[in-house]
């Protein structure tokens, strides 16, 4: 039996491998008595299960599974944001930060979720708007990261960034990251920026191949606006939300970012270590006596 109402079942569509996982997981929920409903993308695999088109229609209390890698999992919780409807990531993908179960695992692990024993993870979420001539144009949600970057041009653009309503600095660059804790192990961290761990209230301003090179990676208080404002570019910029969602991006127009009133909600299970995951995804050392 289990503690949530329903449970939505989603994968990564036009995956090969999605189709046989997913038939592995629902074969395993339906076995613990779970009422299950599937992403409509696979009805006709899944002829016995209720389909569902959007996972709004997803209530408190239910339950949403998602099988592929962070992507999946993200997209997902932008969906569900300020909702309260927990998602659990099962990883079918290659790294991975978010989906920490593995496919091969959920005999063992999935039973103590699905009878409450977990632990619930809020997540911080961004908010941006895209402003043009004084007027909003455009607006997303963002887990991972707000990126603003000089697009399918070659030369760098210049970014004047603020900080509630303070001016912080000018720079030249490939373009600038503005990162949650989630996003940290994303890629802020790839153009060098630090780990934050998820519960820190804290932003981070990565600078993408910067022309100055005293300029840092900064960490900043995330109850604080922030504005980008595109003071230079050779051709058209553009402004990114989790690399899911991009705009164009012109001289004079200006990104305005505030943490969002919603959050996402996770679960994993109770014995789930950030810093586990962080040595077995980074591969570093582990402490002595571990395996």
């Amino acid at each position: 039996m289990s503690v949530f109402s329903q449970i939505f079942v989603l994968g990564k569509y036009r995956d090969s491998g999605a189709l046989p996982a997913l038939l592995q997981l629902t074969s395993a929920l339906q076995a613990w008595g779970c009422d299950l409903r599937i992403d409509a993308r696979y009805r006709d695999q899944f002829p016995g299960l209720l389909p569902f088109s959007s996972l709004h229609e997803a209530e408190p209390g239910d339950l949403v599974v998602a099988l592929g890698g962070d992507g999946t999992l993200l997209g997902s919780a932008r969906e569900l944001a300020g909702r309260n409807v927990p998602v659990l990531g099962i990883n079918t993908g290659r790294l991975g930060f978010l989906a920490d179960i593995s496919l091969a695992d959920i005999d063992e692990t999935l039973p103590p979720i699905l009878a409450g024993n977990y632990v619930e993870d809020r997540r911080s979420v961004l908010h941006a708007e895209l402003w043009r001539e004084g007027t909003p144009i455009s607006s997303g949600l963002a887990l991972n990261e707000v990126f603003v970057h000089k697009g399918c041009g070659e030369s760098m653009i210049e970014l004047g960034v603020q900080l509630d309503s303070r001016q912080l600095y000018t720079e030249r660059a490939d373009g600038l990251i503005l990162s949650t804790p989630t996003g940290s192990t994303a890629y802020a961290l790839s153009a060098g920026g630090p780990i934050l761990t998820p519960e820190l209230r804290a932003l981070l301003l990565v600078p993408i191949c910067p022309h100055t090179l005293s300029t840092r990676p900064i960490v900043l208080p995330d109850h604080l606006p922030l504005r980008f404002k595109l003071t230079a570019a050779r051709f058209p910029a553009a402004l990114s939300l989790d690399s899911h969602s991009s705009f164009p991006m012109v001289i004079g127009d200006e990104v305005h970012v505030r943490r969002a009133d919603c959050e996402a909600l996770f679960i994993h299970p109770q014995e789930q270590d950030f810093f586990a995951i962080l040595r077995r995804k980074l591969h570093w050392a582990e402490p002595p006596g571990e395996d």
